[in-house]
This record gives structure tokens, sequence and C-alpha cells, in this order.
């Protein structure tokens, strides 16, 4: 007897998953979509405080910097198409290239613009030389095929975001986390933090240095490469509410689950009767 209820709590458990799942099923594959329900549950209910925190920190970072490489894109598409600075710069008329430069050096976060027309350079502002793969010239790039870029017609536009000194997009320090976050562009220049009191400045190369002192004082710090950019991570002081409101989540989910069985076993008396069958 206890077999069988054992059976039919396992089986109105599947078909009540099944019920969740079946308007994804339409548009996903059933792989896809059993992998997003772990991860999401997982995600929302298994992830201790502090890995939940930098799951958070880590979905909103790439959220910021998706932002500003789509906004900077529309920026140079923009400058591009103004006044025909495009078709100007191309029959060489130096104005056009002065007024253009000009436009771009307005654009507090762009750190650099590379145009490569029928396969060569013909205009480069900003500093790539943290790219050069020879360290000495444009000719030869590194990670060139995972540089943002767009095109126009026989046109390539590679660019890169870099802050300009004194300017930071985002304050993160509204947030309220716990966790310290460091976030380096590939160029090496700092693009995020929640850290008010770090020179804005300062260098993938020289926080390196810093991050290692850090490490010998604080436990579970770590560094994460996600999209191109190097995430530095120092853990805060981890709170006993934090450990309390992950033993809640966890209960929630257990008795939403049992809840799930008593709903659906009053509401389909007639799968209890197949069962017994």
């Amino acid at each position: 007897m206890k077999q069988f209820h054992f059976l039919a709590l396992f089986r109105l458990q599947t078909f009540y998953i099944f019920l969740i799942i079946l308007p994804v099923s339409i548009f996903a594959s059933a792989t896809s979509i059993y992998d997003s329900m772990l991860d999401q549950i997982a995600e929302d209910v298994f992830l201790s405080p502090r890995q939940k925190e930098i799951t958070e920190i880590e979905k909103r970072v790439m959220e910021k910097n998706r932002e500003e490489v789509a906004s900077l894109r529309s920026s140079i598409k923009h400058l591009l198409h103004k006044n025909d600075h495009l078709k100007r710069i191309v029959k060489d008329e130096t104005i056009a290239k002065l007024e253009f430069v000009h436009a771009l050096e307005g654009i507090p976060n762009l750190g650099g613009l590379l145009w490569y027309r029928d396969s060569e350079v013909f205009f480069s502002w900003g500093d790539w030389s943290d790219y050069y793969e020879d360290s000495l010239s444009l000719a030869k790039l590194r990670n060139e095929g995972q540089l943002t870029y767009f095109q126009i017609e026989n046109n390539r536009f590679y660019y890169f975001v870099k802050n300009s000194s004194g300017y930071f997009p985002v304050n993160f320090q509204f947030v309220g986390w716990e966790t310290t976050f460091y976030v380096f562009g590939e160029d090496g220049s700092l693009r995020y933090t929640n850290d008010l009191n770090v020179d804005t400045a300062i260098r993938s190369s020289e926080f390196k240095k810093i991050f290692e002192s850090i490490k010998r004082k604080v436990r579970h710090c770590e560094v994460r490469e996600i999209g191109g950019l190097s995430v530095f991570l120092v853990p805060g002081e981890e709170r006993p509410l934090y450990y309390v409101l992950f033993g809640l989540r966890i209960f929630i989910y257990i008795w939403a689950v049992y809840l799930s069985y008593l709903f659906l076993s009053q509401s389909f008396p007639f799968l209890k009767k197949q069962l017994q069958k």
C-alpha cells in the first residue's frame, strides 16, 4: 500500500510538471526545456546566498555591457550617416574627417574605432595598442574575431568600450550587494565596480597585484571571465539572516510541491481511479 501511494505521488508530480512546461515545449526542444527548468530551480532555490549574489552580479554586468555596446553602435552609425560623413570621408574630405573625429571624442565611453574598407585599415581613432597582436601595428589585432563590429556595405567598423577619465556610467552602489566586484575590459581598463573608493584609472595589471594581497586576507575571492570581461570578486561578511532566508526558500519549494500534489489529487480524482486499476 505504501508503495502504491509513493507511485501515485510520483505520477501526479510528473503530471504537474508536464502541465507547467507544456506551453514552453511548443517553442523549444525537450533538452533545452529540461536544462532551463533545472537551472532556474537550482538558481532560485538551491544556490547559497553568496553564489546567488555572484550570479546576480554577473547578470547585471553582462546586461549593462550589452546596453553600452548597443548604444555605442547606434551612436557611431548615427555619426557616420550624419551630414554624409561616411561618403565624404571615403572621398578623403579633410573637413569631414575632422568633424567625425571631434564627434567621436565627445563619446565618453568609446575607447577606439577602427575602420576597415576592402579588408584594409582605412581610418583609426583611439588607442588600440592593447589589441596589437605584434605590439607594433594595426595590421594584426589580437582576438580580432571576438572584437565588437558592424558592417556597412564593404566597410567594417571595430570598436571597444573604455571609460574616459572622470566618466563612470553605472553606479551599482544602490543595489546593496555584500560582495565587492571589479570588472575590467579586454584592454585592461576598469569598466564597472561597486567600490566608490577605488581609483577608476587603475589598470587590470595593477589591480591583480592588489587582488593577490586581498586573497590572503579574505576567503573565497575569485576571478571569472564572462563575455570578454574579467570580474574580480571579493566576498563580504556573511550574515546569519542570509542563511535563514536560504532555508526558507528551500522550505517554500518543498511545501509548494506538496500542495501541488494535494491540489491535483483533489482536482483530478479520475487520476487516482486510473492508478488504482
